[in-house]
């Protein structure tokens, strides 16, 4: 990796402290870095509650790319990621810094890291909608036992009941003639594209605890619910991808009636924070050359970052 780029990433599950985290390290290796977000709901303007956007004093004390870049009803997903922090890490490092990447949404990084097949772009009103209406249909099991005709490698990967990742690979094969496996397996990144030191923070599920049931309390203190009433008096969509969300999808219920009260409002958000974050935990342990830090006091956090980061420092390349 002696001549590639580096980039420190802070990942982790929600709630595990990441902006914390990264704001200690700027303040400790002082115009050494500067932020960039790679947590998916984080690119869209006008969602800053239910996110916990770092606050303007954090966006003065250091420069922070790719927060608020895209209006909720435009399109932006790992490939559009992937491109954009590319040119941002350019730009960084001609300043003669560091990009610090900061978020929860492993995908997008690892996207990042590594690349993507070169799976060709769909027209996805003609395909998705196609293969969505089979699947209603017939049921996913159903559509599964076509995909294992067509791509019997990739069939062995999934869930017969995986509706997702079932209709990806059926409209894939569908618009091209090509299994979805054939395009995997022509991934061009077989090796990482930066040089890269993975932190993630996993703390135990009792801090965890402590800090979902504080997270939900601050943002629906904060005006969560009038923030939400705030977007849609924008003419933004109820149907948009960030109403999905946890924190907002909820609170479109609140307002619909759905949810009833007040109380059952924290809980739905916190329930549904603590099964993403269980989600998220499965997927950034399989991070490969992830540093977990199970520790929560953050002077600890601190020291074992810092080691790490001075050893990276002095490598030359």
């Amino acid at each position: 990796m002696l001549n590639l780029q580096k980039i420190v990433v802070i990942g982790g599950i929600t709630c595990a402290g990441k902006t914390e985290v990264s704001l200690k390290l700027s303040k400790l290796f002082p115009f050494k870095f500067e932020i960039v977000n790679f947590d998916s709901l984080c690119f869209y303007k006008y969602f800053d509650i239910g996110t916990a956007k770092p606050n303007e004093s954090a966006k003065k004390s250091v420069k922070h790319h790719l927060f608020d870049i895209k209006y909720p009803n435009e399109e932006y997903n790992a490939h559009s990621f992937a491109e954009d922090a590319r040119h941002t890490i350019n730009d960084i490092i001609k300043k003669g810094k560091i990009p610090l990447f900061v978020g929860g949404t492993a995908l997008y990084m690892k996207s990042l890291i590594y690349g993507f097949a070169p799976i060709p772009e769909l027209d996805k009103t003609k395909y998705r909608q196609k293969t969505v209406e089979l699947i209603k249909k017939l049921g996913a099991p159903a559509v599964y036992e076509k995909l294992k005709e067509i791509d019997p490698l990739y069939a062995k990967k999934i869930s017969p009941n995986d509706k997702q990742r079932i209709a990806r690979a059926y409209e894939v094969y569908e618009a091209t003639g090509r299994p979805f496996s054939s395009y995997l397996s022509e991934n061009p990144f077989e090796k990482p594209v930066y040089d890269y030191l993975y932190f993630v923070l996993i703390p135990s599920k009792d801090y965890l605890e402590s800090c979902i049931i504080k997270r939900t309390k601050a943002i629906l203190k904060a005006g969560l619910i009038d923030e939400i009433k705030g977007i849609i008096n924008k003419g933004c969509s109820k149907n948009l991808k960030p109403f999905k969300s946890i924190g907002y999808k909820e609170g479109l219920m609140y307002l619909n009636k759905e949810i009833k009260t007040d109380e059952e409002l924290f809980q739905r958000i916190a329930a549904a924070t603590r099964q993403y974050a269980k989600r998220q935990a499965t997927y950034f342990k399989k991070v490969e050359n992830g540093i977990i830090i199970t520790q929560t006091n953050l002077k600890e956090r601190i020291e074992i970052i810092e080691r790490r980061l001075k050893i990276f420092f002095d490598q030359r390349g």
